[in-house]
């Protein structure tokens, strides 16, 4: 099986040839050899950034990685500053850059920061025996912003949203309802194959095997949305047999329109797998078309939430958030809540297996006063549509 990782190279602007750089071996050797794609990207791209940034700033003048010292780390994470970069984005990119400090010192590499400041900024990790290091560095960081990030969909409008994404973005309704009824994120989503959705024997429920792979190797994805975070099982709620129905009618519709073989459970309408950028392309499409209904059609409190939906900046990503909220108030301890999110590693929730039927049962009755039959309505409507 294919396993895609992260490095650092270097490029010939001429001739357009790659070479792996040897700190390459920061990513692949040290404290993220065993991360998830996404880890390794995000601190490879960081460093990338911080060593552009030295072969074009003239003012400290850095001939190699020995010259490196702790005013030099500082004034670039100052020029992030400088550039209106996000707070969380600076003080992401001093962790890294913390971590390379420590891993140059760790090799000999950094003669202009002594051993005895590194290790008086280590410290042991209160919650396991794993040691960590404080930031070497102390930027002008930008005042805090109150975010207007939406994590939350409201409860009551599930239906509605479902109902619209068959009726105006229909490839990835089923996607929607595994985002929401079992917290799976939308490049977890894409890189589904049918044969890796299966029901469970001892309930309704579906059981989704997310592993690492790349059905689209022919995008070059630098934002990481056609990637899997976390390789697991992942349970999807089956409510009022919604997810069995959608399913069968997904599987039924596309089937045959994957031209390439691949076995992918999304795909496009090239009959290629779907990508993460198309798959937002789409919610974004549902997530339009659920607002105006509301303003258009719905009563006061209707038009007033859909406004403030509107102002609020939310993607696919609220599909996990509101899971997390559907089934937060159902459970009886923390570790159920990490089994049920796909936090923690399968076999150490198995205890907790048999509990998440009454987590099921108690989402379904929050789903009593709604629509119980809206869905096979949708889909023979759908259906009609395209015949």
């Amino acid at each position: 099986m294919k396993k895609q990782t992260m490095a650092i190279g270097l490029r010939d602007k001429n001739t357009g040839i790659h070479i792996i750089h040897p700190i390459s071996s920061f990513i692949l050797s040290w404290r993220w050899r065993a991360s998830e794609y996404n880890t390794k990207r995000k601190h490879a791209t960081n460093i990338v950034k911080f060593l552009n940034y030295l072969s074009q700033e003239k003012m400290h003048k850095i001939k190699s990685l020995a010259d490196l010292d702790i005013e030099t780390g500082t004034d670039y994470l100052n020029s992030l500053t400088n550039d209106y970069r996000k707070r969380d984005t600076i003080t992401d990119a001093a962790r890294t850059l913390t971590s390379f400090y420590v891993w140059l010192s760790q090799n000999d590499c950094l003669p202009n920061v002594g051993d005895n400041y590194i290790e008086s900024k280590k410290k042991k990790n209160p919650h396991n025996d794993r040691t960590y290091y404080e930031s070497l560095f102390n930027p002008t960081l930008p005042q805090r912003t109150r975010s207007n990030r939406k994590h939350l969909f409201p409860i009551k409008y599930i239906p509605l949203l479902i109902e619209i994404s068959i009726l105006v973005a229909h490839p990835i309704a089923l996607g929607l309802y595994l985002q929401i009824f079992g917290g799976v994120r939308a490049g977890e989503v894409v890189n589904l194959k049918r044969t890796q959705f299966r029901k469970r024997l001892n309930s309704a429920d579906f059981l989704l095997n997310i592993k690492e792979q790349q059905l689209r190797t022919d995008i070059k994805d630098s934002s990481g949305s056609n990637y899997v975070k976390k390789i697991r099982k992942q349970q999807i709620l089956q409510i009022k047999d919604w997810g069995n129905i959608m399913f069968k009618d997904h599987v039924e519709f596309y089937k045959d329109k994957d031209i390439n073989g691949t076995g992918a459970l999304f795909i496009n309408r090239d009959g290629l797998p779907m990508s993460g950028k198309s798959y937002s392309q789409y919610f974004f499409k549902v997530k339009d078309k659920f607002l105006k209904f509301l303003i258009d059609y719905g009563t006061v409190e209707d038009k007033v939430i859909a406004t403030d939906l509107r102002l609020a900046d939310w993607g696919t990503h609220i599909g996990r958030g509101t899971f997390t909220n559907l089934i937060a108030e159902e459970i009886e301890n923390p570790a159920e809540l990490m089994f049920l999110r796909g936090d923690s590693h399968l076999l150490s929730c198995l205890p907790y297996l048999e509990k998440t039927e009454r987590v099921r049962k108690k989402v379904e009755e929050r789903m009593n006063h709604m629509h119980t039959d809206y869905i096979p309505r949708l889909i023979n409507r759908q259906n009609e549509i395209e015949e």
